[in-house]
């Protein structure tokens, strides 16, 4: 694997970002997690005591580039994941509809301009987690869609603003392609998906070949991080049967 020195990822206290935050301590990487929730975060502390954990909402003003100079990472990941309310969009409100839009759009921007303006030191990584849902839309979750989407077209973005500005640094887009077994998202999403279209909870999972789970995302995360040299390919689609450029 590639020596990475310093790691900071954004909503780390569960699912993938969690368990890329332990593979990346395991492997000796100074890890550093934030979340805005106290107890997961104690809870991942209690687990491994080497990563360091700060409670903070990563989306205020300001945040980014103060978490940017105070921990300089040459590896960020971005794995923060709202939770809309799943229902119509008609039945939510301008806020709930645009909930994501305000955490996980905005914290990609926020951190990926810092990586830009700052910037990373050269040879930088930054891996960015959009969503299936920003492929092929998903109408009980509001504006989420739209907004992973546009998650995906920033990491894009700051790619080629890191080549025309000769930074070295390199934006990987990651897209879980089905929904996230064991995560609090991913069961809301199913139960609300397979009440919509009548199915048993079971049977609506069963659609897929297998399952896609946050250890699954993170090891393909990590097989991609391990290449010496930044991949060809900026992004990735991830299912339950493997990992494949998006």
């Amino acid at each position: 694997m590639r020596n990475y020195d310093r790691a900071l990822v954004v909503g780390g206290s569960r699912g993938a970002g969690k368990e890329l935050a332990l593979m990346l301590s395991g492997q000796g990487v100074n890890t550093t997690v934030v979340a805005r929730s106290e107890d997961t975060l104690a809870k991942l502390k209690s687990e491994t005591p080497g990563v360091t954990t700060l409670a903070m909402d990563a989306a205020a003003d300001g945040v980014a580039n103060e978490l940017m100079k105070e921990v300089d990472p040459d590896l960020l990941v971005l794995t923060v994941g709202h939770e809309p309310k799943m229902v119509p969009f008609h039945e939510q409100s301008w806020d709930e509809f645009s909930g994501a839009w305000n955490t996980d759009t905005r914290i990609a921007h926020a951190f990926s301009s810092a990586a830009l303006t700052q910037p990373m030191k050269k040879g930088g990584v930054v891996v960015s987690f959009s969503s299936g849902a920003g492929l092929s839309g998903s109408r009980l979750t509001g504006g989420y869609a739209g907004a992973k989407r546009m998650q995906h077209f920033l990491t894009d973005y700051a790619q080629k603003e890191a080549e025309l500005l000769g930074l070295e640094l390199t934006f990987y887009s990651i897209i879980p392609k089905q929904l996230v077994q064991g995560t609090v998202l991913g069961l809301a999403a199913a139960e609300a998906y397979s009440t919509a279209i009548g199915k048993p909870l079971a049977q609506f999972l069963n659609q897929w070949e297998a399952p896609l789970t946050a250890n699954k995302i993170a090891n393909h995360v990590m097989s991609l991080l391990r290449h010496s040299e930044p991949a060809e390919k900026k992004a990735y689609v991830i299912t339950g049967t493997g990992m494949e450029t998006a």
